[in-house]
């Protein structure tokens, strides 16, 4: 008898979709970790901002997360194709917008703090609808290498968009690096709009598709932080993630003004240390599935949870040395950070993913992403706040050592009781 094989079709289509998606990540994530730099040192070199106003950058990126369940729920029964091209088109016109308002005179701190929350807000569209569209175009048994594969890019980016940007400052300016943004989400819009991909709304007998009442939508976002809760592995993970998020972003809501400020470095230098560091994060893509297979989730993610936090707690100690020790010592803390970090990403959200039902997978992933989101929001809004009124190396120090310590949390993370639906292992 025959063996029994998918259609070549489905695999060539399958395959195609993935890489226009990936395509689409890469980009897109290129134009945000050169932002991450860019708009920062605009907001220090040319609009002269305190360590506080930057602060509130970090804030105001990551507010808009606190509205991520109305998001979930939207793309458990949007188009979720369509919510991306949004995100990514959207996020071009705001990105132009900063050039155009310093090349007529009217660039103001206000202006890039709006910029700056608008774009949150189609992030957290991004962060949803890019989690929860991704295993509607890959098969399951394939979402391991796929999630391998983003977490690879999102390391690249990370690695060279900083560097990108850093040196394109120093030719160009910080101003007109921001079109560096508007070129790679156009790019992003694009390439996803090309995908082609079914759209297929979840069912849901006891509810109308074309009218939902108020109630239900609240019952719909309940039900995804109730999935976080009942599946046990899912809600320390949850737990884990949003205490190790708050130290984080108190450390990087500042660390530009450590370095700048304090370290005395260069935009350049700046750009090397993230680009560096984060070269780690594509080794830790790469190295994520074959360390689960050698070691197991449990003992894989719980050593990446701590790890990611001790990379952060190095950074401070870069002015204990001189000279080239200090870029070393910075690179250093980030490689660690950031190939922890890729490995944790990879694996979590597999195991989400493979977890959560299909109409339940967008307000589920977005009631996770709200929890750890939300903390990065309280992260920055902290350090915003008691930036001016604390010493900046002590502030990096103190979260730094805050982020080791919450790495501790994912001991309590047990999966090898539960059924791989995440069933057995609920309440």
């Amino acid at each position: 008898m025959p063996t029994i094989r998918p259609p070549q079709s489905s695999v060539h289509t399958s395959r195609r979709n993935l890489n226009r998606l990936w395509f689409a990540q890469s980009t897109s994530l290129v134009g945000l970790q050169a932002g991450s730099v860019a708009v920062p040192l605009l907001a220090v070199d040319v609009l002269h901002a305190n360590a506080s106003q930057v602060a509130l950058i970090g804030t105001l990126s990551t507010l808009p997360w606190l509205i991520a369940p109305v998001i979930g729920t939207i793309a458990d029964r949007a188009n979720r194709k369509r919510l991306l091209v949004v995100s990514h088109l959207g996020r071009a016109l705001l990105w132009l917008s900063i050039p155009a308002a310093y090349l007529f005179g009217v660039l103001t701190l206000r202006q890039l703090w709006i910029v700056t929350a608008m774009v949150g807000v189609l992030s957290v569209v991004f962060g949803v609808g890019y989690r929860t569209f991704l295993p509607t175009i890959v098969p399951k048994a394939d979402l391991g290498s796929a999630n391998g594969k983003m977490g690879g890019t999102d390391a690249v980016a990370r690695s060279a968009g900083p560097a990108f940007a850093g040196y394109l400052i120093q030719l160009i300016g910080t101003v007109w690096t921001i079109l560096v943004q508007t070129v790679t989400s156009l790019l992003a819009g694009l390439s996803t709009a090309t995908i082609r991909a079914e759209h297929v709304p979840p069912s849901r007998p006891d509810a109308d598709q074309q009218s939902m009442r108020l109630v239900e939508w609240w019952k719909s976002i309940v039900d995804g932080f109730r999935c976080i809760y009942r599946i046990k592995p899912l809600r320390w993970l949850a737990i884990g993630e949003t205490t190790y998020l708050f130290f984080f972003d108190v450390c990087f809501a500042i660390v530009v003004v450590f370095f700048r400020s304090d370290l005395g470095l260069s935009a350049a230098m700046i750009g090397v240390v993230f680009s560096a560091g984060s070269l780690g994060g594509i080794l830790g893509a790469t190295l994520a599935n074959r360390l689960r297979a050698r070691a197991g989730f449990d003992a894989t993610v719980k050593t990446a949870a701590v790890l990611r936090g001790v990379g952060l707690a190095v950074l401070p100690l870069s002015l204990l040395v001189s000279g080239p020790a200090v870029i070393a010592v910075l690179i250093a803390g980030r490689a660690i950070n950031a190939c922890a970090w890729s490995v944790y990403e990879v694996l979590t959200d597999t195991y989400q993913q493979t977890n959560l039902p299909n109409n339940r997978r967008g307000s589920a992933t977005a009631a996770s992403l709200w929890l750890a989101n939300g903390a990065s929001t309280i992260g920055a809004a902290t350090a915003a706040l008691i930036a001016t009124a604390v010493d900046t190396t002590v502030l990096v120090t103190a979260a730094g050592i805050g982020a080791a310590g919450a790495g501790f949390i994912s001991l309590l993370v047990n999966t090898t009781t539960a059924h791989p639906s995440g069933s057995s292992d609920t309440e």
